[in-house]
């Protein structure tokens, strides 16, 4: 139960820590964007690649596999695709996964949280307002995350 909300917290702590990688390597960011979206992606693929082999059910495949698609076509996408990964975390709970799917989805923040700087360094250098919008805009993923294990413990 606790483990859970432990790993839940620390893969939505991989934005922040690529946020404060970006900042001590500004200077990268630019040089750097191509292969930390080629990093992200992949992260990504074994994100799906982990829970399909780790999850029996195939219905919860086929349910994932639908709002990992809708997230794709979504205006903010990336959001989108944050917010999923808090459902395949919920959604590995009780499966062997959830010891493999939370490292990914840290390792997954890491990228997004420096492109998120690279994105917004040209909008405002200040760093409080960079992170205070990060933080605004993905701690939907937290939200969501404790949701479904509120839910969870009465199911």
């Amino acid at each position: 139960m606790l483990d859970y909300l432990l790993l839940l917290i620390i893969s939505f702590l991989g934005l922040l820590a690529g946020l404060i990688i970006a900042y001590s390597a500004e200077e990268e960011l630019q040089p750097g964007r191509k292969y930390m979206v080629v990093f992200k992606n992949l992260v990504m693929v074994l994100v799906l690649i982990v829970f399909c082999i780790k999850n029996p059910n195939l219905w919860l495949i086929l349910l994932m596999a639908l709002v990992f698609a809708g997230c794709t076509f979504s205006k903010q996408r990336e959001k989108a695709l944050y917010y999923a990964l808090a459902l395949m975390l919920f959604a590995s709970w009780k499966l062997e996964g959830l010891a493999l799917i939370a490292p990914l989805i840290f390792l997954y923040g890491l990228p997004l949280g420096s492109l998120y700087l690279h994105e917004h360094l040209k909008y405002s250098k200040d760093k409080k307002k960079i992170l205070a919008g990060l933080f605004k805009e993905y701690s939907a993923f937290l939200l969501i995350g404790l949701v479904l294990w509120a839910l969870g413990l009465f199911l």
